[in-house]
């Protein structure tokens, strides 16, 4: 499987999906003009390692374990939508046996980022790190 490296820009974040080494990154601020052409790419890769997966069960002991960070600095609503959509994914991976680690960094003080991190994993039943930065 492909690694997928998408370049930040000042409407959306970095994306670094980086399968050798199991570290799946989403930083910087995501306010993309159309939402669903922006997180399509990143859906699709993690979508795609879920079917390789269910397909092969046996590839999950070729995957390390996975580290996605959500580094995000500022998120619009429908960002949150298919931030939710990921995290839906990262579970199905959970269930079918793949170790899974979820990191949610805010920066000190950011207390509506935090509260941001807990809804999502409220949401979707899924446990957080969470790393004041």
């Amino acid at each position: 499987m492909d690694n997928l490296i998408i370049p930040a820009t000042d409407f959306t974040p970095s994306v670094n999906f980086v399968i050798e080494s199991g570290q799946l990154e989403l930083s910087g601020v995501s306010r993309p003009e159309d939402v669903a052409s922006f997180y399509e790419g990143p859906l699709e890769w993690l979508c795609k390692l879920e079917e390789s997966v269910q397909d092969k069960p046996e590839y999950k002991y070729e995957i390390p374990e996975l580290r996605f960070s959500f580094k995000m600095t500022y998120f619009n609503s429908g960002s949150s939508k298919y931030m939710i959509q990921i995290l839906r994914v990262l579970r199905n991976l959970i269930r079918t046996g793949v170790e899974v680690k979820i990191d949610w960094y805010f920066e000190e003080g950011d207390d509506k980022m935090q509260d941001d991190g807990e809804d999502m994993a409220e949401a979707v039943e899924l446990n957080f790190n969470y790393i004041e930065f």
